[in-house]
């Protein structure tokens, strides 16, 4: 067998992980690595990412509505709101040259580590003025699971209204969009960690099955690396919801936002040389 494959299946199995464990989708780092470490077109890589994209979110997603920690009326608001956006990405994607796809993706992985690495250094730690601003004239949300009762309020309105774009990225690059709604929701909408992260997840089910719909469509689906990563999604992805409710994440968070600065900064560099 082609090693070539053997390492696709093992990125697999770590996006999976990852993805379910803070409910990204794990696309943010399945894009960049197909892109720089195996040489594949960024639109081919956009397709045959988010196409995976349901195949460890669908899954991942029901395990988490079965322990019963997702949101599910936010869940449904958000991906109604992303949906039109993962329809125009896959079409919007063919009319850009692939440098300025990796100078634009690039950019936008070295922010998101930035920020990543901001988050760690501050220990989690909120602006409580954001969140209040925010979360004025909002419904109140109760979520009880295994004991614990989690608490809090959302404005449906701009929560729904941040996902219109992150439909659009979702679809454009490949990516998913969880990695940035996730830390949103902490951040500037109160929802809890656990909650946020399953919530997404739900969400990306949802919208990106739609998007990938579309890429399927226009022939963006690279079947060779999606039938290599594919089985390694399966296995990461029940691994990470496992994981999320025992590992304590904070250091692979630095780990992946190291990992991320790296990848982004190479794409930018290798866009604009």
């Amino acid at each position: 067998m082609d090693p070539v494959y053997l390492y696709l299946f093992l990125l697999g199995v770590g996006t999976g992980v990852f993805g379910a464990m803070v409910g990204t989708g794990g696309g943010v780092v399945l894009v960049p690595a197909l892109l720089i470490f195996f040489g594949v077109e960024p639109t081919a890589a956009a397709g045959t990412s988010l196409a995976l994209v349901p195949l460890s979110g669908i899954p991942s997603a029901s395990l988490y509505v079965r322990e019963k920690v997702v949101d599910i009326r936010s869940g449904l608001l958000f991906a109604a709101a992303a949906v039109p956006g993962s329809v125009i990405g896959p079409f919007a994607v063919r009319e850009v040259q692939g440098n300025v796809f990796r100078v634009l993706l690039g950019a936008l992985i070295v922010s998101l580590s930035v920020y990543l690495l901001y988050r760690s250094s501050r220990s989690g730690r909120v602006s409580t003025d954001i969140a209040s601003k925010v979360r004025m004239g909002v419904r109140s949300r109760r979520i009880e699971v295994g004991g614990e009762t989690y608490e809090y309020k959302v404005n449906e309105a701009l929560g729904s209204a941040f996902n219109v774009p992150l439909g659009f990225l979702s679809s454009f690059f490949g990516i998913g969009g969880g990695f940035l709604r996730t830390p949103i929701l902490v951040a500037a909408f109160g929802f809890p960690v656990r909650i946020a992260a399953a919530t997404s997840l739900f969400a990306l089910a949802i919208y990106a099955t739609v998007g990938a719909g579309v890429h399927l469509s226009l022939g963006h689906v690279e079947w060779p690396t999606f039938l290599a990563v594919g089985p390694g999604l399966l296995i990461g992805s029940p691994l990470g919801v496992w994981a999320a409710r025992r590992v304590e994440s904070a250091w692979l968070v630095v780990m992946l936002a190291s990992l991320l600065l790296v990848m982004g900064t190479w794409l930018v560099w290798r866009g604009a040389a």
